[in-house]
């Protein structure tokens, strides 16, 4: 099978967001039966990348000193390249990351006679996504606040109900969210949901070198959290941390320490929070003793989950945290409602019972190997791909 892969606004290697991580795993792992072959913008492409698939790259359009990705449909050099890929390498599916393109992608497949299957990898339900990322964002005019989610919506409404041949989500909840809002008919969509590569424990020696680097001693229990600090369910997080979560052990708890990073947060130390910034190497969280996850909102499968189970911490979450994972209640982690008292008892419950913590993060760890492991996903979505590719014109007639 020939596949054309298709991300948005992020590249292919070294993922610094949840979204990305799902692209390029998906792709490494259909790359292991199949061509595959990448089309992403110039300014993402990273030179690790052919090391992954066959890259090819396009020049966004810029207008106002802003990248506008989301008009692909438009974009002669994107409509260009994708052409060529079609015809040159045979494509049999192309699969798509976000509604722009879908329209240009459809459009060529005609013109150019090509049977090929489009599927949207829809990593949340984009027009609720981006009217959440837009609706208090100064860094946008109120035009583009209003624009830019109203264009969204209707890119999405008509991709889904005309242009695309299948629609994977991440979790049960966003398909029936599209099926619903769509009409969509039985059967358009499927649940593929996001995953971890599983790692193997961290040995003591090792794992007691981090905590020294990150200046915790023996005695202290380092609570984290990580994120996209752009993204606002994150931001809000990360506030919630300094505002309400932490302080709530400043004076009870002084062994108590929680540590956050990700992309574009800010490095700082104040009471008991300390912000590390970008986090090169995600595996060393497993140095730390609890993961919390205080989310209130935003949409599909947040894989920081995936990354704390993969290194068998125990989690404390919201139950927005851990949509779309199928988790139980003080087996895989301690979920409640909502960011309140019982947020901070089960982390107080964490604190406490030492054995929880490695019992609960035991099984965490053990959840994510058996039913989130990237490459169970991979043949998953393979065998999806298989039955979507058109099967071949037969142009011979049968003797009878």
């Amino acid at each position: 099978m020939n596949i054309l892969a298709i991300p948005t606004t992020v590249g292919l290697s070294k993922p610094q967001s949840g979204g990305q991580n799902r692209f390029c795993n998906l792709v490494r792992c259909q790359g292991e039966q199949n061509r595959v072959f990448v089309l992403q913008p110039d300014h993402l492409h990273d030179e690790d990348d052919t090391a992954i698939a066959q890259v090819f790259t396009y020049y966004d359009i810029e207008a106002f000193q802003r990248n506008l990705s989301i008009f692909r449909d438009i974009n002669l050099d994107f409509i260009r390249k994708a052409a060529q890929i079609i015809r040159d390498e045979e494509i049999d599916l192309v699969q798509i990351t976000h509604p722009s393109g879908a329209i240009a992608i459809k459009m060529l497949s005609l013109l150019m006679r090509k049977r090929v299957a489009v599927v949207y990898d829809a990593h949340n339900v984009e027009s609720d996504f981006i009217r959440q990322t837009f609706a208090e964002n100064d860094r946008y005019s109120l035009f583009e606040r209003s624009f830019i989610p109203t264009y969204i919506d209707v890119l999405e409404r008509i991709s889904c109900r005309y242009l695309f041949n299948h629609i994977t989500t991440v979790s049960d909840n966003d398909a029936a969210t599209l099926q619903r809002r769509y009409r969509l008919k039985d059967g358009m969509t499927s649940v593929i949901p996001s995953g971890c590569n599983p790692r193997s424990r961290m040995p003591d020696n090792t794992r007691a070198k981090i905590r020294e680097e990150m200046r915790l001693s023996p005695a202290d229990v380092a609570v984290f959290f990580h994120g996209l600090y752009q993204h606002p369910p994150n931001r809000e997080g990360f506030d919630l941390i300094q505002t309400y979560i932490a302080p709530c052990f400043a004076d009870t708890d002084p062994e108590v320490l929680f540590i956050i990073g990700g992309t574009q947060v800010p490095v700082f130390e104040e009471a008991n929070v300390r912000s590390l910034g970008f986090i090169t190497d995600i595996q060393n969280i497993s140095a730390v003793d609890i993961a919390i996850v205080p989310l209130r909102s935003g949409g599909g499968t947040k894989l920081k989950i995936f990354d704390y189970m993969s290194a068998g911490l125990p989690i404390v979450t919201t139950k927005k945290g851990i949509e779309g994972i199928d988790a139980e209640n003080y087996e895989h982690a301690i979920i409640v409602d909502d960011v309140d008292e019982d947020f901070i008892a089960g982390i107080r419950y964490l604190i406490e019972y030492k054995g929880e913590r490695e019992r609960i993060g035991e099984n965490a760890r053990i959840l994510a190997e058996t039913n989130y492991n990237w490459r169970i996903i991979g043949k998953k979505l393979e065998d999806l791909y298989q039955t979507l590719i058109p099967e071949p014109d037969n142009h011979h007639n049968n003797l009878l």
